[in-house]
């Protein structure tokens, strides 16, 4: 019988002292400390800065197996497996490469209808046409005023006869008589002057020609110039006589 209890005790040395046991110990150790600062961001796990969480095991599990070895009791499993249910419950990060969803993302795009785009409007550089549309527009005002009344060709020279209405009073018309010293062609601003003597002094009237203030243009005498600008009747006191 005594043997029997030193075999026994021998045995339970042997089992305390043995490595497998002692690593078991300290797991014991490790559970305990485990459980006290569980809520703690530190325990039982380490963050991978590329992939998020990962569990913490201890490099004498991989070399004894003690997941294998360690039972369980009442349905409760031991610290390892509750390590790794939470593991499990922790959000991880995942990086994945998929050239799959591009190219459908790519073929659905093409698929899809593209809205309305509405055509570019060229616009063309401006042309003779544009350049001179002012030309054009007095050259339709000159058309206009010919149709409405009859305006003799007038040049340097020619003796004429004009009916004027004077602005202040619509219902007075002047009657002015003169030599013409000089013309301005300027389209619907062409413009004549005349000189006549008044009371012997002489006096120069400029008029547009297509004035509506003018009602009547009657050239009276064409007389041959060779200059057509006629200053120099300035100079001259009667420019209406005959020479």
């Amino acid at each position: 019988m005594q043997s029997a209890c030193g075999k026994l005790r021998q045995a339970a040395k042997q089992t305390l002292n043995h490595p497998r046991f002692i690593e078991l110990r300290n797991f014991a150790s490790f559970e305990s400390k485990y459980n006290s600062v569980r809520s703690g961001p530190r325990t039982a796990f380490s963050l991978d800065k590329n992939f998020g969480p990962k569990t913490f095991t201890p490099p004498s599990f991989k070399r004894y197996g003690l997941a294998s070895m360690l039972p369980s009791s009442g349905g409760q499993t031991l610290s390892l497996d509750r390590s790794a249910a939470i593991a499990s419950a922790w959000p991880t990060r995942n990086i994945t490469t998929s050239t799959s969803t591009s190219i459908d993302a790519s073929a659905s795009a093409s698929d899809s209808p593209s809205p309305d785009v509405p055509k570019r409007i060229k616009f063309k550089r401006l042309d003779k046409t544009a350049r001179h549309i002012m030309q054009i527009i007095d050259k339709e005002a000159v058309e206009e005023v010919k149709t409405n009344r009859e305006i003799p060709d007038i040049r340097p020279g020619y003796i004429v006869q004009l009916k004027v209405e004077v602005p202040e009073n619509k219902r007075r018309v002047s009657v002015i008589k003169g030599i013409v010293i000089a013309r301005r062609n300027a389209g619907l601003n062409t413009t004549f002057r005349i000189r006549r003597l008044v009371a012997g002094v002489g006096i120069e009237s400029l008029f547009p020609l297509y004035s509506p203030n003018i009602k009547e243009i009657k050239v009276l005498e064409k007389k041959k110039v060779r200059r057509a600008k006629l200053y120099y009747l300035r100079e001259k006191m009667n420019a209406l006589k005959k020479q």
